[in-house]
């Protein structure tokens, strides 16, 4: 996954990128078409033995739902195991013969927004790296971490990727050392341009930039993609090559 990272480079900034001489009008991302960008991103949650979604029935104060099926969401399994050795120092017997899932979160958001007698209430846990390399960021910072690159007053640079179709493209990415890797590369290929020069990685929160692409008409977000964090990627990958393994014949 690291390798994808260096199959993009930096795309000067300008209206030409992602515009044309009469741009169409630019309209708020849908909820499917937010769902479809984060149908790449991986998360680990806890299951029961039978394979049910551990989830726990709770009345959580000031949100006005009443009763609903709080679900925590893991962006790494290292987090998850960490979470369930913690809670068995009080509770030997937590979480006993069950496991763990890995989804993608588009279908924990697109469950937790459908209509149920108990709704689904997910609970993100940030990953303890990506939240401590957001803290150094912004000491104040709360949240699950999106890391991109910026110019000098803020604004989201462009990447273009090499692939067919040279695709302009927003990356916002879950991890900031993944988001270091490419501005290295474009630092490398790009050393006497002045706008890279001044390029920085910044953080935002997730549930902030949702509700930017919810409510903004800014065209960028029609080009905004989600990169998960590529150690994650390579550990289910290694995974899924493990158990191929042993059902092979």
């Amino acid at each position: 996954m690291k390798t994808m990272f260096r199959h993009l480079f930096f795309g000067l900034l300008g209206s030409s990128l992602i515009a044309s001489s009469n741009p169409p009008l630019a309209m708020a991302l849908s909820e499917d078409e937010i769902l479809e960008k984060l149908a790449i991103v991986p998360v680990f949650i806890l299951l029961e033995e039978s394979g049910s979604w551990t989830r726990n029935v709770v009345d959580l104060p000031n949100d006005g739902l009443g009763y609903v099926a709080a679900m925590r969401v893991f962006f790494n399994e290292a987090d998850l195991i960490s979470f369930v050795e913690t809670v068995r120092l009080e509770n030997p017997t937590f979480h006993q013969g069950g496991t763990f899932g890995i989804i993608d979160l588009a279908t924990i958001m697109r469950r937790g927004s459908e209509n149920q007698e108990i709704p689904l209430s997910p609970i993100f846990v940030p990953s303890t790296e990506a939240f401590e390399a957001a803290r150094a960021l912004e000491s104040n910072f709360r949240g699950v971490p999106l890391f991109a690159l910026q110019d000098a007053p803020g604004s989201y640079l462009p990447l273009s990727s090499n692939g067919e179709g040279d695709e302009t493209v927003f990356s916002m990415f879950f991890s900031k050392q993944d988001a270091e890797i490419v501005l290295d590369d474009i630092n490398r290929e790009n050393p006497d341009n002045p706008v890279v020069a001044q390029t920085q990685v910044g953080v935002i929160s997730f549930a902030d930039f949702l509700d930017n692409l919810r409510n903004s008409n800014d065209q960028k977000f029609q080009f905004v993609r989600f990169a998960p964090d590529s150690e994650v990627v390579n550990q289910i990958q290694n995974l899924q090559r493990a158990l191929q393994n042993q059902q092979a014949p």
